[in-house]
């Protein structure tokens, strides 16, 4: 996407754009918009639409069509983010930066191309920009030969839309998926179950989300992982970093210790890009019934997304967009589920599962799992601000973190959720 005066987003300064207005050059045209305060938010949707679903570009919001700088006083960033995010489906790649021209406040939204077209307003309509202007990809006609051109032109907009769609998903279908283990191997005689994960990130600003990758205290974060006295590994891998945690191996006929199958883990991949993939194991004995599930609700409720936000920090919601987030259990082997409250755990939670787990067998019987699943079944989750306005959540990196790594399968098997037992995380500072 062009640069306004030459600059990159993070270093464009009032002078950058006073220098773009003045150029007499500089007029609207396929990658610029100017719109005036008195815009309204549907309109001012429309824009932002038609530059997702072509290649990106710039709405300059206080600045009239002959580049006057009229400022703004209607229009505030919160509007901004909230207009957008309340008018679009999904939410579109953008960032919003305030600056003073001639003593007046202007804003400069960037509108990057959209990774998952097509985007949509509120009332079902989808624009491209087309010259300097932003038009609907179906609309009417006067006449039938007009209307009929139309209708093709059309067409293959929403053909094109739709292809760059599908390839998007199969680019995040290739990115955070894992392929399956391969039960011929005799490692699985102890596996009954995986747990896969993972969230295809955007964010506003990746140069910023890179440097807090690459800026990660990976000590500090060894120390963390040390201290559930458990084996675990931090590796580098490409533009990733590899959390495993346990060790698992397998043995030959001859009863010889030989490494397991690639993926036969605990482990989380982050990479630079603020996406994670992971996979989760539940293992027993070979004649074992009950496994011990609690793994599931101490890895996706604790440790990795206490991890991810050791990397990413405190202020991850300012630059984070939307996620696109799957999981999917497979069964190897039927099983019942259990949580093993072993001598680490509080008295507390110890006593009040004794007593649940009672009480829910009562109920519903054995809890056998059968067969695995995917969530969500068909494309990918998106969790973005409209999530959060949704499902009435606070809009902040803790919240943020802990839905990312939310488990529909942290409760595994049980109908009413043990919701209430906890993972002591401070047992062993």
């Amino acid at each position: 996407m062009l640069n306004i005066n030459n600059k990159p987003w993070d270093k464009l300064r009032s002078i950058d754009v006073r220098k773009y207005l003045d150029n007499p050059d500089s007029c609207e045209n396929f990658f610029f918009e100017y719109k005036e305060d008195k815009e309204s938010p549907q309109k001012l949707a429309k824009e932002i639409s038609a530059f997702a679903n072509t290649y990106g570009g710039y709405v300059f919001l206080g600045v009239d069509d002959d580049k006057n700088v009229l400022g703004c006083v209607e229009w505030t960033e919160q509007r901004i983010h909230v207009t957008i995010h309340d008018n679009l489906t999904p939410t579109p790649n953008f960032d919003v930066k305030r600056f003073v021209l001639k003593g007046k406040k202007i804003f400069v939204i960037k509108v990057e191309e959209g990774v998952i077209p097509p985007y949509m307003t509120n009332d079902g309509k989808m624009y491209e920009r087309i010259s300097s202007g932003s038009f609907p990809v179906s609309k009417s006609a006067k006449s039938q030969k007009v209307e009929r051109t139309q209708s093709i032109k059309d067409l293959s907009a929403l053909n094109q839309l739709y292809e760059k769609r599908k390839d998007q998903i199969r680019r995040i279908k290739d990115k955070i998926e894992l392929p399956e283990i391969r039960i011929e191997n005799s490692v699985h005689s102890k596996l009954f179950a995986y747990l896969d994960f993972g969230f295809s990130m955007v964010t506003t600003d990746i140069s910023r989300t890179r440097d807090k990758f690459n800026k990660a205290d990976l000590e500090k974060i060894g120390k963390y992982l040390r201290s559930f006295n458990s084996g675990f590994g931090i590796s580098f891998i490409g533009d990733s970093y590899l959390f495993s945690f346990g060790t698992l191996v397998s043995k030959d006929t001859r009863g010889k210790h030989i490494p397991a199958e690639n993926g036969y883990h605990n482990f989380m991949e982050v990479m630079y890009d603020g996406s994670v993939c992971g996979r989760i194991l539940l293992t027993g004995e070979e004649n074992d019934e009950c496994i011990d599930v609690k793994v599931v609700f101490a890895l996706m409720n604790e440790i990795y997304p206490t991890v991810y936000s050791m990397i990413f920090g405190e202020k991850f919601y300012k630059t984070f967009v939307h996620a696109n987030q799957y999981e999917k259990l497979t069964v190897v082997k039927q099983f019942v589920p259990i949580y093993d409250m072993s001598v680490s755990d509080s008295l507390e939670v110890r006593e009040r599962y004794k007593r649940y787990l009672p009480e829910h067998r009562k109920k519903y019987g054995n809890n056998i799992i059968i067969i695995g699943g995917r969530l969500p079944r068909n494309d990918y989750l998106i969790i973005d601000r409209r999530f959060f306005d949704k499902g009435n959540i606070k809009y902040n990196s803790e919240n943020l973190y802990r839905e990312l790594f939310y488990s529909s399968y942290k409760s595994l098997g049980y109908i009413d959720s043990p919701n209430d037992l906890k993972v002591d995380s401070e047992k062993n500072e």
